[in-house]
């Protein structure tokens, strides 16, 4: 292997997606992903992380929303679930791996990035533990063979972590040109309850709408609710004209194996122009 071929390898194949690549994308097709209306264009969206038992039909959906596109360059914008350092991680590894597919970053969109946005960071170490990227690279591989990616990790809600990922966001110019899509992975609401959870969840959505830039009095840290909920926001400072739209909303009590466990609200969410 050539010495700057540095390769991410998956955490969660056979934990919370099939570890087989035939099975793998079976599964996908399984799905049964439709097409997106040919009169709508979304430019950007948010599709959960959760296992796929959990959430993949909702991704799915997500995903669904990006057919008929026909990017250069993916970007999967994706939060720290551990406690690292506050900032907007691009990743050293040159390319990600899943089960029977791998998929190559765009390293000469990359450098471009880091050269212009002097708060960017290039630290493997985020995204190696990290598992909101892997989860949507089997979508992409799926729906988008052969098409770069773009990762990248928000860690913190910091005012300076915002204006970076707004920057990039600019930068690409996402929703300008039809030759980059956005996906955001982040499930919503974390609570005690369904109820609770689906209120929560709303109340979020509802914000979106409004096109509210301050960030969302539901957030729960400790919980990882809303976990990419600053990637959205930058989304939208930077999207002003973008205009959000839930697919599909659902919430994991069904599967919760005991009362005490936290319920998670995943939603499937386009942004159109």
């Amino acid at each position: 292997m050539h010495s700057d071929i540095l390769t991410r390898s998956p955490l969660l194949a056979g934990i919370f997606y099939p570890g087989d690549g035939k099975q793998l994308f079976s599964e996908i097709a399984k799905f049964e992903i439709p097409s997106a209306p040919p009169d709508v264009r979304s430019c950007a969206i948010v599709a959960p992380h959760g296992s796929f038992s959990y959430s993949g039909r909702v991704a799915a959906i997500a995903w669904a929303a990006l057919r008929g596109a026909h990017p250069a360059v993916i970007v999967i914008a994706g939060a720290a679930h551990l406690p690292y350092e506050e900032g907007v991680f691009l990743p050293e590894s040159t390319q990600f791996e899943i089960p029977g597919a791998t998929l190559s970053v765009d390293t000469a969109l990359q450098k471009r990035l880091l050269g212009k946005i002097s708060s960017l960071r290039q630290d493997d170490l985020p995204h190696l533990e990290e598992h909101s990227i892997e989860m949507q690279l089997p979508f992409a591989a799926y729906l988008f063979p052969g098409v770069p990616i773009m990762p990248l990790i928000l860690s913190g809600w910091s005012t300076r972590t915002i204006a970076t990922a707004v920057d990039l966001m600019k930068e690409i110019q996402l929703c300008h040109h039809e030759n980059s899509v956005l996906v955001i992975s982040s499930d919503l609401a974390v609570s005690d309850t369904p109820e609770e959870c689906d209120a929560l969840s709303n109340e979020f959505i509802a914000a979106l709408k409004a096109k509210k830039h301050q960030m969302f009095h539901g957030v729960d840290t400790a919980k990882h609710s809303f976990c990419a909920e600053s990637a959205i926001r930058s989304f939208l400072i930077a999207n002003p004209q973008s205009r959000p739209e839930l697919l599909e909303y659902r919430n994991s009590a069904a599967y919760r194996e005991h009362l005490d466990e936290p319920v998670v609200g995943y939603g499937a969410i386009r942004f159109v122009r």
